[in-house]
């Protein structure tokens, strides 16, 4: 994959020039232009911190996220980060995690363009990826349904390729878990996540960070979810 980093004023763009080969610089501003983006017909808006719309450009299925501050800092100040911070530029260090991963082979979704302006005090960062159409993440699922072993099996095997890899996720749950009827997956959201030597029991954190995610959904929402069946997908994740 092809990255290009061009600096326009107080602005950065660290560009897949590949997946993006099709669009002039004009075309990949415009990516970043919420306003003229939420004015399409088909445009989504998801939920969750932070400003996330579905969309499409030039026959590309896309997502756009504004990175925003978390935490209770995050009530004050929303979308600038500091060079204090430890996550100063989480846009371009998420594009670049994606870039790896892709060249890997792993289940995630392409980076189109992250984009950095520096301000008077800070960074405000987003970033635009691919959409994968035809997935739905677990939530949706399991509000219908409980999950099949088949499917049970498949994110085990799925999450493991992940561990083979390296591929620390700090927060995976069933959110960050993309399913289709095919029981193929996809992972995402891999702000603030990392590639490094994995021990036993960091693998097994991660794991049961997801199974607590699945409890804490059907204790909300009443979804379908047996515990006793999560044993398929651990042990196939921790093979």
């Amino acid at each position: 994959m092809s990255e290009e980093l061009l600096s326009l004023g107080n602005t950065k763009y660290l560009i897949n020039s590949d997946f993006l080969s099709e669009f002039d610089l004009s075309e990949i501003e415009a990516l970043f232009d919420r306003t003229s983006i939420e004015r399409q017909k088909n445009v989504e808006k998801a939920s969750g911190r932070g400003k996330t719309l579905l969309f499409s450009a030039k026959d590309k299925n896309l997502v756009l996220r504004q990175y925003r501050r978390g935490g209770f800092f995050g009530k004050f100040v929303k979308h600038t980060f500091y060079a204090f911070d430890s996550f100063q530029h989480r846009a371009f260090d998420e594009f670049r995690m994606l870039s790896k991963m892709v060249d890997m082979g792993l289940p995630v979704p392409t980076p189109a363009v992250a984009r950095e302006i520096k301000t008077t005090f800070g960074i405000r960062q987003d970033i635009v990826i691919q959409r994968i159409s035809g997935f739905k993440d677990l939530s949706y699922f399991i509000k219908e349904r409980s999950l099949t072993d088949e499917e049970l099996v498949s994110i085990g095997k799925t999450i493991k390729k992940f561990f083979d890899n390296n591929i620390l996720h700090t927060d995976l749950n069933i959110r960050n878990i993309l399913l289709n009827e095919d029981s193929s997956v996809y992972i995402i959201d891999f702000d603030k996540c990392f590639i490094k030597p994995m021990k036993k029991e960091d693998k097994e954190k991660i794991v049961n960070r997801l199974l607590r995610s699945f409890i804490k959904e059907k204790t909300k929402k009443s979804a379908y979810f047996e515990e006793e069946k999560f044993e398929l997908l651990k042990k196939e994740a921790l093979s």
